[in-house]
This record gives C-alpha cells, structure tokens and sequence, in this order.
C-alpha cells in the first residue's frame, strides 16, 4: 500500500511539472485603432459594432472563458471607448448608436479584469520600429505614460507595459516627412512649456503608428493629424500689424500672444529687409500663461519709404517657435543724411541769389 501512495503521489508530481500549459494564463489583447480625428469626432461608427456582445471587442469580455488571464489593454483603445459613452458624434451626421453599448462595453471590461493582471500596451500599439526613428528619445517617457493612462481609467494598478509594436508598416516618404516635423515641433515647444501641455499631440502621434490602420484612413488622418499640429504652434505668435513711423526713433509695440497654460520665457528675433531702417534686440520676455503682452522694439530710421520687419519667436538657445511673421513699416520720416542734404541744398540756392544779386547791383551801378 505504501508503495502505491508512493507511487500515486510521483505521478501527480510528474504531471504537474510536465504538463505547464494546463496553468499557463490566456492572453486577451484588447486594442483598436483610432476611429476619431484630433478633434474628438468620430470619423466611423465601426466601434460601435465591434463592442457589440458578438462583435469582436465584445466576445472578449462577454465570452466566458475558464482558465487564469493575462490582459494586455492599449489605453488608446479603452479612451476612446469612454469617450463614446458619454456622447459622441459621427462626422458625416449619421446618428450615433454606440453609447449604451460602450458603457455596457466597459461594465462588463471592468468586472471581468478586477482581480485579473493586467498589463498596459504602449499607448496606440504603435510600430516600434517607427517610434525608434521619430521619437526614441521619447521612448521611456511615452511608455510611462502609457501606464498612467491606463492606470487612471481602470482605477486600478497595472502590472507594467508590454514592449513595443514589432511590426513595421509601410509609410509614405511625404507621412514620414510630416510625422517627423510634428516631433521637431514638440520638441520645441517642451523647451519653453510644461510638457504635458504637449502631451496630447505626442499621444496622438503614437496611435498614428499603429500598423493596423488601413492606408486610406491613415491619409485622412495624417491630414487631420497636421492641422492639429499647426493649432498647436500657433499657440505662441506675434500679431501681425503695421506701422507709420513719423519719428527717427521709436519703440513700437509688438503683440505677443501666449495660449498656453504655462509661464514662458523666450525672445524676439527681428531682422530688417532693407537698409532704410535699423533694429535693436530687446531683453528676454517673460510671457504670463493665457495673455497677451506688448514688447517695445527699438528702431531707427535712416531713410524714409517702406520697410518690413521678419519677426520671430525664439527659445533661449535661439531655436524658432511659433511662425515668422512680417510687419510692414512706412517710413515718413527725414533722415539725418536727407536733412543735411536739404539743408546743404538750401544754402547753396540761397548763396547763389545773393551772388546773382550782387552782380545785379553792380550792373546798375
């Protein structure tokens, strides 16, 4: 008998360490590319149906599936999803139908990963490959944010972020181009503001990379994507105006305009496009968040007509934010040179009649 519970107990043993599958977790890998443009519309009601019980986000957490799982959740995807629940719009007006389903969506989402590990997906599932040639730098950062995302909307911890996207889809030279000017300026940007003020760009530029948008979609979305990102640069801008300028010198007041939320430190780069007028530098200026300032920028006339000045917002290396603008410049002012020469002109016409009038007097004589 001993030998047999001997026996008995190697065999469970056996199975247990040898049969590794029967206790290995499944793992649920929710994530869906963007259905919204930068505005928050929704440009399809496509989710809708995929959070549907029998659609394919749906059958995910309404299936019930036995056995330990792992969830691996893109916050990008689960975002969206919230914002659909508390009210959305179609862009081409059709009527939305996706509201109960995806507050029923995330009950259900909620319910079944409360006690389960849950891991983050980098936010949007983005190429990894792609993130590595436009923001690498930003790599560690975008990942923690990931986290936090997910961790916010859950409520819960999560249990760290899974590598990134090994799939590498094929982008156009003129996306690339724009995806990569899109960095450039948030790099610039972060120089001078509080960076997540920017964070919702950088964000978006993540789910842009996911290799599961179809090419057609990514096209209008790219487009989409850069007039955001125009927005966003003007954020930080100079007025543009015009001037007459009457006197010699003159300090004219230059209007710069600071929407974001952030104190801002920077300065004004100006350059004159013509000889007929000479600018000084001003000090470095200090933008309060939300305002509108005026600089005073020194000038000096040296010759009257029309001028323009090539303004430009810069960081404190000198590296340009915001866009350059023009401001015009009339010049109805006599030059030191234009007076002196006048002057000259008119004593030399008043010698010469007092010359012509002398021989005069001497004729009559």
């Amino acid at each position: 008998m001993r030998r047999f519970l001997t026996l008995l107990i190697t065999f469970l043993s056996l199975t247990f360490f040898l049969s590794p599958n029967s206790n290995a977790a499944t793992v649920v890998v929710i994530s869906e590319p963007t259905h919204r443009l930068s505005d928050g519309v929704f440009f399809d009601d496509l989710l809708a149906q995929k959070l549907a019980p029998n659609g394919e986000l749906g059958l995910l957490i309404y299936s019930r599936n036995s056995g330990v799982k792992l969830w691996q959740i893109d916050p990008a995807t689960i975002s969206e999803i919230v914002e659909m629940s508390n009210g959305y719009g179609v862009q081409d007006g059709a009527v939305a139908s996706g509201q109960i389903i995806a507050a029923q969506w995330l009950t259900q989402f909620k319910k079944v990963t409360r006690f389960e590990k849950v891991l983050s997906l980098p936010y949007g599932n983005p190429s990894g490959y792609w993130i590595d040639e436009i923001s690498k730098e930003y790599s560690s950062y975008l990942k923690a944010m990931s986290e936090m995302s997910l961790e916010a909307i859950l409520d819960k911890a999560v249990d760290g972020v899974t590598p990134y996207n090994s799939v590498q889809q094929s982008l156009s030279k003129p996306t690339i181009n724009i995806f990569k000017y899109a960095q450039r300026q948030i790099n610039l940007l972060s120089s001078l503001v509080d960076q997540r003020e920017l964070l919702t760009e950088q964000l978006r530029l993540m789910q842009l990379l996911n290799p599961k948008i179809e090419d057609k979609e990514l096209r209008t979305l790219v487009k989409d994507f850069d007039q955001s990102i125009t927005k966003m640069r003007s954020k930080l801008k100079i007025k543009s105006t015009k001037f007459t300028v009457t006197s010699e010198a003159e300090e004219l007041p230059i209007t710069i305009v600071n929407d974001f939320n952030s104190n801002i430190k920077l300065k004004l780069s100006t350059r004159a496009i013509n000889s007929k007028v000479e600018v000084a530098p001003v000090e470095i200026i200090e933008l309060l968040p939300k305002s509108k300032q005026q600089v005073l920028l020194p000038i000096q006339v040296l010759a009257p007509g029309d001028s323009r000045l090539l303004t430009q917002l810069t960081n404190l290396e000198n590296k340009p934010v915001g866009y350059p603008v023009y401001i015009n410049l009339k010049l109805s002012v006599i030059s030191p040179v234009a007076t002196w020469i006048t002057s000259g002109a008119a004593v030399l016409l008043f010698i010469a009649i007092l010359i012509q009038s002398v021989r005069r007097v001497r004729r009559r004589k």
